[in-house]
Order: structure tokens, then C-alpha cells, then sequence
């Protein structure tokens, strides 16, 4: 238990700024995967898909309520879904 916590405080001092709160990063993930969902072409999906590996990196150090933690993959699954329709298999 103690390494856990020794870890947790060791990786809060590399972050060069507090990690936005998880309502936010929710809040980004709800339009990212909107965004992606309306595009019609991969050139459009491409850079929403660098914006959602971003955010993805930011959730380090976050801490998500169960709600929240159900919002988020809920919008990674809408995400991708809509991703992989953007390249269906030939």
C-alpha cells in the first residue's frame, strides 16, 4: 500500500500542470466523438483521432466517479465505432 501511494505522489510532481477535472475531460470526449461521427471521410476522422489520444494522456492522474467512468467508455465506444465507419473492410 504504501508503494501505491509513494507512486501516485511520485507521478503527481512530473506533471508539469493539475490534469483538467473529469467532468471536463468528459465534456471533451462527448464532442470529440460527436466531431467524429459527423465526419464522412478519414481525412476528416484524422485529426480528431490525434485530439482523442491527447486527451487520452491527459486522464493520467485524474480521478473519475462511477458516472463518469461510464460517460467515458461510452464515448470511447461511440468513438471508435464511428471511427472504423469511416474505413470499412473491403
Amino acid at each position: 500500500m504504501r508503494w501505491a501511494v509513494l507512486f501516485a505522489a511520485l507521478a503527481a510532481c512530473r506533471q508539469a500542470e493539475p490534469p483538467p477535472p473529469g467532468s471536463e475531460i468528459l465534456a471533451k470526449t462527448r464532442a470529440l466523438s460527436a466531431a467524429m461521427c459527423a465526419c464522412k471521410d478519414k481525412a476528416c476522422g484524422q485529426p480528431l483521432r490525434v485530439q482523442w489520444d491527447d486527451l487520452t494522456r491527459e486522464i493520467s492522474g485524474v480521478t473519475f466517479s462511477a458516472d463518469q467512468v461510464e460517460g467515458l467508455a461510452t464515448e470511447d465506444q461511440r468513438f471508435m465505432t464511428c471511427m472504423a465507419a469511416l474505413d470499412p473492410p473491403k
